[in-house]
């Protein structure tokens, strides 16, 4: 018994520790959670390296067991990361016929280009009051080599450098939502099945023209020159996407009056 005026012992709930510390539970339960977002995530980064350095290429389909058994994992952290990849609609899930990675036509990456030309003109604005004399040499570098007679080679490597000068100009900006925005649709345009919409000999003059602006550090020029060089590309994939449909329309015509003819 408790004597008068003494304190009364706290009461301890039933399964509690006396000094409230709850213990963690065991090392193996926490882990096995994260364990299977890892796989999906490391499945995620995988495709989608695959699709943009073309391993896997547009129209092409994605063959899920194949990649599990390469991965060394089940198929369904693989098809988990497919239907990611579907949201950010860089793969189609065909019922019946399996995934593809996505075939964009010309006007589609017209559209494409139209965000680019806003979101990447904002971002060499913004970066303007942030790069470093050091960082426009680098970049000066970065298509040394590829201004000649366009060999399949030289494409390739064009491509790729491309890719890396875009967004080391994205990431100079410093804007974190700018990033995650250009990101995914950077992921489409990358996953273009036509390659360079026009030859390094138009387009490394204008990527020198953004870096003299922004060595200037000025961000009005920048923003400029940058809208200008994606606004040319986009003005040629409207121009060939305007052909395209021209002789889509006309070869489904010639079609029909086959079609007809051989009714007859």
């Amino acid at each position: 018994m408790t004597k008068a005026g003494s304190p009364r012992p706290s009461r301890v709930p039933r399964g509690r520790p006396a000094n409230g510390v709850v213990p963690a539970p065991p090392a193996s339960s926490r882990l096995l959670p994260i364990q299977r977002e890892s796989l999906e995530e490391q499945a995620y980064t995988r495709l989608r390296a695959a699709i943009i350095e073309r391993r896997i290429l547009p129209g092409q389909r994605i063959p899920v067991d194949q990649l599990a058994r390469e991965f060394g994992i089940s198929r369904t952290p693989i098809l988990n990361a497919l239907k990611r990849l579907a949201q950010e609609r860089v793969v189609d899930c065909l019922s019946r016929r399996g995934i593809y990675v996505r075939r964009f036509t010309k006007r589609e990456m017209a559209r494409l280009f139209e965000v680019r030309e806003a979101l990447e003109g904002m971002a060499v604005r913004l970066a303007a009051a942030r790069i470093t004399p050091a960082d426009v040499r680098s970049l000066r570098v970065f298509f040394r080599g590829l201004e000649g007679v366009p060999t399949a080679g030289r494409v390739r490597r064009y491509i790729e450098q491309d890719r890396q000068f875009h967004w080391r100009l994205v990431e100079s900006a410093g804007n974190e939502h700018l990033t995650a925005a250009l990101d995914s649709i950077n992921m489409m345009f990358f996953a273009y099945q036509d390659g360079l919409v026009r030859l390094p000999a138009e387009t490394i003059p204008e990527h020198q023209a953004i870096l003299d602006a922004l060595a200037r550090r000025d961000p009005e020029a920048s923003e400029a020159a940058m809208r200008t060089h994606i606004h040319r590309s986009l003005l040629r994939l409207e121009q060939e996407a305007t052909a395209e449909e021209a002789r889509d329309r006309q070869t489904r015509v010639s079609n029909k009056g086959r079609s007809r003819s051989a009714h007859r």
